[in-house]
């Protein structure tokens, strides 16, 4: 029994990433006035930079997402505040798009502008961690990688935040959208923790942003905060970190009558209208796609911050109804529970606990230049519990398409929220994030090991967000732009990302970029 996963490629063995060298080269001859004048300009303000032809560029330009692959006009890699001021004024004397590039794991590839001829600006040099011991506030650079983070912040005095687990993602576009993770449930989203952030702005000023500086524009920076400026420092609350980490697997392998009762079971643990089960203290989330044979597999797994008797007692109620369905992996390695600290929970999750060693020399410290690549299509879906009929076409489409899939594939369903979850305790209207009344948040990905993707794969995975809303009587569901989809309209993208939020992120967006400075096919304003 095994998972699909997306696999890290090794640059240096890896044929298909040569393709971005023979794209910068024809672009560097397309554009001439306007590459020799960006580059010029840089020069003149100080500004490091990499541009068609020189040394790094090839490897700076390679996207996260094999499968979309775009050349910008020059890569300004700053390490100072004036130079990411002096990069911005450069691109909007000439004309040029900015965007901001943290960790460069944009599913979209919306770091490098989503399109050709967009000046990047790298902040991979922007990477400091350090917490105030008498506040425990932490200063953080956007550059800065989550096991970087989590390790900086435990080393001074054994601090934490709620992020997500992979730790080569980057903390700038992780925050500004969002941050889910294992201890969303219980701490909530990244960006609740954010309490101050500077950010340079299309004219190129330096301003600090916080609930009592610039408080608009702090609203749209937490949800939205790609589509404003370039932020350059963050500061966050921290929270001890949990002493106590159950991190739990349990497999199932279901024919399609037991994941329909399987999904019941689940929406009354997490989202029962009257008396949901869920705890605080519990993150949890279904990991789904077929083995080899073809088999259907649905793995139940998380991280409970707590004592391992109170784990049992809190997932006891949903364990015991899924035990009546029957289809339990009872063989499989790893299967149960962990009990961990802080640093090897999140290194153990991180490693995929069950599907693979705990000794297989994984670690949270992130080398400066990341060179981790997938090639997938991805989608993303807010919701909360399913009525019968949506049930009912979400189980339908996997089983009569699933175990056929022309690609590869995996889809991770999370109660991030609910009525016991800290996520819905913000105000809806708090920040920009939108979807903090959902219950559940969707990842659906289709992958192949190399490049080149099949759109097929685009194809297959597209009926599974439209059979949902067709059955939930065509409603308009929100998504969830870290997983951003490129196969969607501007006006899709803005109604789906912010729903309701859309109209003053605009406004915002209008008072503080009117030039569109910053801008990607999917951003607030284009």
């Amino acid at each position: 029994m095994s998972l699909i996963a997306i696999q890290p490629i090794d640059i240096a063995n890896m044929f298909n990433l040569l393709f971005p060298l023979l794209l910068c080269v024809q672009f560097a001859h397309s554009l001439p006035q306007t590459y020799d004048a960006i580059v010029h300009c840089l020069d003149e303000s100080g500004v490091p930079q990499d541009y068609p032809g020189s040394s790094n560029f090839t490897a700076d330009i390679i996207p996260y997402n094999l499968r979309l692959n775009y050349t910008p006009i020059a890569v300004a890699v700053p390490s100072t505040v004036p130079q990411v001021q002096g990069a911005v004024l450069c691109a909007v004397n000439l004309g040029v798009k900015v965007n901001p590039k943290s960790g460069g794991h944009s599913y979209a590839s919306h770091s490098l502008g989503g399109e050709d001829g967009h000046l990047v600006v790298d902040l991979k040099y922007f990477t400091e961690t350090s917490v105030d011991p008498v506040t425990n506030i932490a200063t953080v650079g956007p550059g800065a990688r989550l096991g970087n983070v989590a390790l900086s912040l435990f080393e001074q005095g054994e601090r934490a935040m709620a992020h997500g687990i992979c730790p080569g993602v980057g903390i700038g576009g992780h925050v500004l959208h969002g941050g889910q993770g294992y201890g969303s449930h219980t701490y909530g989203l990244l960006l609740d923790f954010l309490i101050e952030a500077d950010i340079v702005l299309a004219d190129g000023s330096l301003v600090t942003t916080s609930e009592t500086q610039n408080p608009e524009l702090f609203w749209a920076l937490r949800g939205a905060g790609m589509s404003f400026g370039i932020v350059t420092s963050l500061k966050f609350r921290t929270i001890p970190a949990p002493p106590q980490n159950i991190l739990f697997y349990y497999p199932y392998s279901w024919n399609q009558t037991q994941a329909r009762a399987g999904w019941d079971a689940w929406q009354a643990y997490c989202g029962g209208e009257t008396t949901p089960v869920i705890p605080l203290e519990m993150n949890v989330r279904w990991v789904i796609n077929n083995d080899t044979e073809g088999r259907l597999l649905f793995l139940l797994e998380g991280a409970y911050h707590g004592s391992e008797e109170d784990f049992l007692d809190a997932i006891g109620p949903l364990l015991d109804e899924l035990a009546k369905i029957g289809g339990f992996e009872e063989d499989v390695r790893g299967v149960g529970t962990h009990e961990l600290g802080w640093l090897d929970a999140l290194l153990y999750a991180n490693s995929n606990g069950l599907f693979s060693n705990w000794d297989n020399n994984q670690t949270l410290e992130t080398p400066l230049n990341y060179t981790a690549h997938a090639t997938f299509f991805a989608k993303s879906l807010m919701t909360s519990n399913l009525s019968p009929a949506g049930v009912d076409a979400w189980i339908d489409r996997l089983y009569a398409t699933g175990p056929t899939s022309p690609t590869g594939w995996y889809f991770i369903i999370a109660a991030q929220g609910g009525p016991t979850s800290y996520v819905p305790t913000i105000p809806q209207d708090a920040t920009s994030y939108a979807h903090r009344s959902s219950i559940y948040e969707w990842q659906l990905v289709a992958q192949t090991t190399t490049p080149p993707f099949d759109d097929a794969g685009i194809t297959w995975l597209n009926p599974f967000i439209s059979d949902i809303e067709a059955a939930e009587s065509n409603v308009t569901l929100g998504m969830y732009y870290n997983y951003a989809d490129p196969t969607l309209s501007k006006e899709e993208a803005h109604e789906r990302y912010w729903l309701e939020h859309y109209g003053r992120l605009k406004g915002i967006k209008e008072s503080v970029d009117p030039g569109l400075v910053f801008l990607n096919p999917q951003t607030v304003g284009n």
